[in-house]
């Protein structure tokens, strides 16, 4: 009987660290997807799709190569900062998953004609940034503020700052503002990104589908593995979330055509926002971040009117 009983407890015991196991592997299986979306070294193949364009830009403007020192202390930020003469303001520029630094040339020459020097960075595993993982904003946000106050630096006095992000960095500069906005007089969000988990719930079905897997299981796994490495849990890569604490005006810009980010995460992120001073305008017949790069006058004149308004 005792013989018996021992061999119970070996086999339940063998279970359960049998299903820790399995589960660790899967948590690290969902937490190695989804930080490395688009691995860095794609950001930089992609980037040479764009170069040519991004230096015929640049050609003759007052351009300075940045290495920020990032708070997290394992990496440095690399930026540019473009000036043009006479200009007092300040934009900040945050690129998209896939993109980098000079991914952004149409939006630097719209801000440029505006009054406002341009700072544009890499973010977390995009172009020459070598932290690891993207992080969905979270850790990103962070680089945003650190990349804010070096361009505080550089504002004459008396300036605006605005901080502008795309997509996947719509929502990392929402984090970055809901962070801190001390140092923000004003937060631009084009086609942004308004949680995260809608993204990653829906690839996790698919696996379901594919390979039986229950998503539910996988999430839970991969929720356990990212609070062990880095200290976040999935909740916490919800925009919304955190644009609940932003105190400046705030401008979102989508398109009715996007099938990347819907209207409705615009519209989601809109809503969360605490005031009033904040606008939405939904562009139609375009896609994804289509209609700054199509219309850019348009787009030009739709800011303005609303830094004219809030600032």
């Amino acid at each position: 009987m005792k013989k018996v009983k021992k061999i119970g407890i070996l086999v339940l015991a063998f279970l359960v660290l049998g299903g820790l196991a399995f589960s660790i592997f899967i948590g690290k299986e969902v937490f190695d997807g989804f930080t490395n979306t688009i691995p860095r070294e794609e950001t930089l193949k992609y980037a040479e799709t764009y170069e040519g364009a991004f230096q015929k830009f640049a050609q003759g403007q007052d351009l300075e190569k940045l290495a920020i020192p990032s708070r997290q202390g394992d990496h440095t930020i690399p930026a540019i900062l473009i000036k043009k003469p006479g200009n007092q303001n300040m934009a900040v520029l945050v690129h998209g998953l896939g993109g980098t630094k000079t991914s952004l040339a149409r939006i630097m020459d719209i801000f440029l004609d505006m009054g406002y020097n341009v700072l544009a960075i890499d973010q977390r595993n995009s172009g020459d940034n070598q932290a690891p993982y993207n992080t969905f904003g979270v850790l990103e946000s962070l680089d945003i503020l650190d990349a804010v106050n070096v361009a505080k630096s550089k504002m004459e006095e008396g300036g605006k700052l605005v901080l502008w992000g795309e997509s996947y960095g719509g929502a990392s500069a929402a984090m970055a503002a809901g962070r801190d906005d001390s140092k923000i007089d004003a937060l631009i969000l084009e086609s942004p990104v308004a949680d995260f988990n809608e993204m990653l719930d829906g690839e996790l079905i698919k696996i379901e589908k594919s390979q039986g897997i229950p998503a539910a299981f996988m999430r839970w796994a991969g929720d356990l593995y990212t609070r062990y490495k880095l200290h976040f849990s999935l909740e916490d890569i919800n925009a919304c979330k955190w644009i609940q604490k932003a105190s400046v005006p705030v401008l979102i810009t989508n398109a009715d055509q996007d099938k990347v980010t819907p209207p409705h995460m615009g519209e989601d992120l809109y809503k969360a926002i605490p005031h009033d001073k904040k606008q939405i305008y939904t562009a139609k017949g375009f896609g994804h971040t289509e209609f700054p790069k199509e219309e850019g006058e348009a787009y030009q004149k739709l800011v303005e009117n609303f830094l004219k308004a809030y600032l």
